[in-house]
């Protein structure tokens, strides 16, 4: 009988006293390379990894998170499934893949019940940390829940009442910039169709709306605030009421770009020429913005650098780093085909 020990492959059951024993350091080391590798020299940390690599060594992810108690897991919270938060969803998902996290997500469809079930299981200890993409009742819910919550960073706009590290842009400033776009095309009469009330992003959005209309002199309110949900059809009823005013408005400012997209096809439907007749700009700039005929003029929202640096923002929360507790991403005009000087 042959009594050798059969031979292992070089990448099976190589342990980390082995690798530490090689290079001449503690497995402790080896540890930190793999796990928090900012903690190392950069001389070490090269030196560390180049032999885990040649080695074979493979840490155990599983007994190592156990005995941490950590899941490697990050959830994120969206109020909708559109492509607007998707794209959001595709920058979280892109930043957790570069730190070795897996990600989960759930969408409240706007509805509070949703949402609490959702932070109650986070709390339960479900996952390492949360980025909640803002929704109207999250204040309320956190500070329920704050003792037992891992560490949440908020994605898009900041939670009013409650102070938590935010990756966001300024909806108000950005819109300001959108009724000035249609200011200096020589528009005057100019309505703006809102998102849904309570709703802290449609608020400051149409609070920048106001405020440009103020400052050039003319009245935000000489044409009804129609508010309602982000949805086309909601786009489409709120033109046809805009369509009955007298005299009827030569720009419209939508609260998203789905809302722009109802009031043109209202108005292609009763034969107005987009861009001419009435000028039409929305905001988010969603790729149907660029597909929809004619394209649409919109503020551009950066959702998938959002996702991304939420994610590592909170992934620098979780190693413990310093951290800014409130970054703005900048948003940008994008012209088209929709906007146009105000009609002779």
């Amino acid at each position: 009988m042959n009594s050798q020990k059969p031979k292992r492959h070089p990448a099976q059951n190589v342990t980390i006293k082995e690798v530490a024993r090689k290079l001449g350091v503690s497995p402790a080391t080896i540890s930190r390379a793999l796990a928090r590798p900012e903690l190392l020299r950069e001389e070490t940390r090269t030196r560390v990894l180049a032999a885990v690599e040649r080695l074979g060594y493979q840490p155990n992810l599983i007994a190592r998170d156990l005995r941490l108690q950590k899941t490697r897991l990050l959830f994120v919270v969206v109020p909708t499934l559109s492509p607007f938060f998707l794209e959001v969803f595709r920058g979280v998902e892109r930043g957790a893949r570069e730190s070795g996290y897996a990600v989960l997500m759930g969408h409240t469809e706007r509805d509070p019940t949703r949402e609490h079930r959702f932070l109650d299981q986070v709390a339960s200890g479900r996952a390492d940390g949360v980025i909640l993409v803002t929704s109207s009742d999250s204040a309320a819910l956190l500070a329920r829940n704050r003792k037992r919550m891992p560490p949440v960073v908020v994605a898009l706009a900041s939670v009013d009442g409650i102070q938590l590290p935010t990756v966001r842009v300024n909806h108000r400033i950005a819109a300001i910039n959108a009724t000035n776009h249609l200011l200096a095309l020589g528009h005057k009469r100019i309505a703006h169709i809102a998102g849904p009330d309570g709703q802290a992003i449609a608020a400051h959005r149409r609070e920048g709306f106001r405020t440009a209309m103020n400052t050039a002199g003319l009245d935000p309110d000489s044409y009804p605030c129609l508010s309602g949900p982000y949805a086309v059809p909601r786009g489409e009823a709120a033109m046809e009421t805009l369509l009955t005013c007298n005299p009827r408005p030569t720009a419209v400012f939508a609260g998203n770009d789905e809302l722009a997209i109802g009031a043109i096809q209202t108005l292609k439907r009763v034969g107005l020429r987009v861009g001419r007749d009435v000028s039409i700009i929305g905001f988010d700039d969603q790729r149907i913005a660029t597909l929809y005929e004619p394209p649409l003029t919109t503020i551009r929202v950066p959702t998938e650098e959002l996702g991304y640096r939420a994610t590592i923002l909170l992934i620098d929360v979780l190693r413990g780093k310093a951290t800014d507790s409130d970054m703005v991403l900048p948003t940008s005009l994008v012209t088209r085909s929709t906007t146009g000087p105000v009609p002779s």
